[in-house]
């Protein structure tokens, strides 16, 4: 009995790719980081988790939603065809309970953040749930995807002070252009699928070449996002340090991920969790340092 309920849960966790809630989660400590440096309003310990509970059901919410909607084509993709749902790990009834429980929980902490961020909580998971829809009707779902993740400092705004700084924009703009970024490189290899199935992915739309200049100049903007939030807050010396270090990151995910005829898709799995993963960790570690120091 309690060996399957820690299956169940092992299932859950890779279903959601848990792991994954390392790229943006950073993203909304900053903007909680930011918050208070700039005393723009009060921040407890108790807040901040709330606040991680909240986004951790926000994203678990999202998952769940996209595997239900896209069971049916992970189950024809080569490459998706072993996740839960096509495996029958977990059935189409215990995702969609999953989902239903996710959305409570987002209700509770953002209720217990403040009403406000209650009442916001409703469009944004209708922002969502679209988002699983996009990729039959445009070729800017990742685009849509970099906006919906990029929402999160947003909310922390929302929730901790009832106002939107130009602080919360920048990190908006900045978390927006850094996920649809990477989400483009690593579309590229489901580029044939997308064609067969009709499915509008910017590769399969308007080939890798362009794709790949779209990836970079959105990469180029998020680093221009980095320094100029540094500028604005004002962060010091010890924040910029980290952010020449996160473009480096950058650039080293895209030389990974090679250009043109000599693209590396077989390394796109690692660039995408490897380089990603510790230019977020990267971000809050340096930005924290900078509060300390």
């Amino acid at each position: 009995m309690i060996s399957r309920l820690f299956k169940s849960m092992e299932n859950f966790l890779r279903m959601i790719k848990f792991s994954h809630t390392v790229f943006a989660l950073p993203f909304a400590l900053v903007a909680v980081i930011v918050i208070w440096r700039q005393k723009l309003a009060h921040v407890s310990l108790l807040k901040t988790l709330y606040i991680i509970m909240a986004f951790t059901a926000v994203r678990s919410f999202s998952m769940a939603i996209n595997r239900l909607v896209d069971a049916a084509i992970d189950a024809k993709n080569p490459r998706t065809s072993m996740r839960e749902i096509p495996r029958g790990t977990l059935s189409v009834l215990q995702v969609k309970i999953f989902a239903a429980m996710s959305v409570l929980l987002v209700w509770l902490f953002s209720w217990l953040l403040s009403p406000v961020a209650f009442y916001f909580s409703f469009p944004a998971l209708v922002l969502l749930t679209g988002y699983s829809y996009s990729k039959r009707f445009t070729w800017l779902c990742h685009i849509w995807l970099g906006a919906v993740i990029g929402m999160a400092p947003l909310a922390v705004y929302i929730a901790l002070t009832q106002t939107l700084q130009t602080e919360s924009f920048i990190l908006f703009i900045t978390l927006t252009c850094y996920i649809s970024g990477f989400d483009i490189l690593y579309s590229i290899q489901d580029m044939d699928f997308d064609k067969k199935m009709n499915l509008y992915s910017m590769p399969s739309r308007i080939g890798i070449p362009a794709s790949l200049w779209i990836s970079s100049v959105l990469h180029f903007i998020s680093v221009a996002g980095f320094f100029y939030l540094g500028y604005l807050v004002p962060f010091s010396y010890v924040y910029f340090f980290g952010v020449w270090i996160i473009f480096i990151m950058i650039l080293g995910e895209h030389m990974a991920v090679g250009w043109g005829n000599k693209l590396n898709k077989e390394k796109i799995p690692a660039a995408f969790f490897n380089y990603n993963s510790a230019v977020s960790i990267s971000f809050i570690t340096f930005s924290l340092l900078d509060v300390i120091i």
